[in-house]
């Protein structure tokens, strides 16, 4: 049977559509209306509808990513899961009684030695193939893949530096993205010492951080950003620093108090950085608690896991701190630390509140934009190892299949000591387009 032009159209649009119904929610869809904040304790806000923002709307290009600067990232991981301590891969599509190929890649990114135990029970679903994981012991009354050995530390760390990307610092109320603080004056609550939780994963967004994937994130009006769900003093710490607060990264950390004055958003950001939608935190004119005089510009980007190069990287914007030595004088820190405060880098530190300990660098100019660089220390050591098997695919159509591995090890960090990853086949029956084509009559 011969197609025109017209008829493939059509054919390709009736077989793409479930696809794109399916995919993971773009920067523009899934969010409509105000973006709702739910206080849900003293000082304490919760959000799973996060403002979207394209900015290519509102005349803005993207940023592109060059090669040259993030070559060095590129030889120290071999892979683009960056930086995640398991990572199983799989096809996306299936038909039933087909054959199915797997990857599972556990790391170890801490710095010493750990005894690693992998596992992954397969699902009824699917039907291990003898003989196709020679690295992995099967279980058929278990059904479960295992392993357990040691890996090498990766010694996963974090440089700060200059931006060779032209990042702008953006005012989000020009785009409409309601302040964080609004719910809780509405509430006849004061914005000092407040905290709002985001979740990311409910709209399919993470980020990497220290090896670790986050679908959550807690913002600070004390300009932090924490991995956790945590109260953030006004009392900046040097970083790293064992003592809670942990998993911070500190943009500008400083006693602020905006219960009368000041701003403080978030959203996420499509056309900001070529090919990443980005989460954007931003503080404006936030005055320091102690003196309203003394207000910051400043905002952190975080580019959301996609694969790319930029996955695991932060971004540190700053727009104008309004008396950078009077900052000084009343404490404040920027840099981030791990969730355990073990690891971690200062750039720049003043203490207050009777720390001995003395200042580090100063407060960054305007315009200034600072990039948080993952790298591996021991990219040459042992510090991964990626397992391969097949299995036949008994599901039904139309199914989806969850199929997830987990590693436990001897990490004193219960986030890395036990973790997971999930991955996700649909069943489907195979359709293909035909080879012949012919153009269309002319009339």
């Amino acid at each position: 049977m011969k197609l025109t032009q017209r008829s493939l159209l059509a054919l390709l649009t009736l077989l793409l559509l479930p696809a794109l119904l399916r995919s993971r929610p773009s920067a523009t869809q899934g969010q409509e209306g105000t973006p709702r904040l739910i206080l849900t304790g003293v000082g304490q806000g919760y959000s799973e509808n996060l403002a979207v923002v394209d900015l290519r709307l509102f005349g803005y290009q993207p940023t592109p990513v060059t090669d040259s600067g993030f070559s060095i990232q590129s030889t120290a991981v071999s892979d683009a899961a960056a930086y995640a301590a398991i990572r199983q891969t799989g096809p996306a599509y299936a038909a039933p009684g087909t054959i199915a190929s797997y990857e599972i890649t556990a790391a170890n990114y801490e710095s010493v030695t750990r005894t690693i135990r992998l596992t992954n029970t397969l699902p009824p679903q699917l039907a291990y193939i003898p003989g196709s994981a020679p690295d992995l012991t099967y279980n058929p009354d278990t059904r479960a893949l295992t392993w357990q050995g040691e890996l090498a530390p990766g010694q996963l760390e974090y440089v700060i530096e200059e931006s060779q990307l032209a990042l702008p610092y953006l005012n989000l109320a020009d785009f409409g993205v309601p302040d964080l603080c609004a719910a809780f004056r509405d509430n006849e609550r004061d914005c000092d010492d407040v905290v709002v939780t985001f979740n990311l994963g409910v709209n399919g967004y993470s980020v990497m951080l220290y090896g670790r994937e986050l679908r959550q994130l807690t913002l600070s009006s004390n300009g932090v950003i924490v991995g956790a769900e945590t109260a953030v003093s006004g009392q900046p710490q040097w970083l790293p620093d064992a003592v809670v607060p942990n998993f911070l990264l500190a943009g500008l950390w400083r006693d602020v108090d905006m219960t009368a004055s000041g701003s403080w958003r978030a959203a996420i950001l499509s056309g900001l950085i070529e090919d990443y939608d980005v989460f954007y935190a931003q503080w404006h004119d936030a005055p320091a608690a102690a003196d309203p005089d003394l207000t910051a510009r400043h905002a952190i980007a975080i580019p959301l896991s996609n694969g790319g190069s930029l996955d695991g990287h932060v971004f540190y914007i700053y727009d104008n701190i309004s008396h950078p030595a009077q900052t000084a004088a009343q404490g404040y820190a920027i840099g981030l630390e791990d969730n355990s405060g073990t690891r971690g880098v200062t750039y720049a530190y003043a203490p207050c509140c009777g720390d001995p300990r003395p200042a580090q660098g100063y407060p960054p100019p305007s315009g200034t934009a600072l990039r948080l660089r993952p790298i591996l220390f021991g990219a040459a050591n042992g510090y991964a190892r990626t397992f391969s098997y097949a299995v036949t695919v008994n599901g039904r159509v139309p199914e989806t299949i969850a199929n997830t591995a987990v590693i436990r090890s001897d990490s004193p960090d219960p986030n890395l000591a036990y973790t997971w990853d999930t991955h996700y086949l649909s069943v489907r029956w195979q359709t293909y387009l035909p080879l012949a084509l012919t153009q269309e009559a002319a009339p």
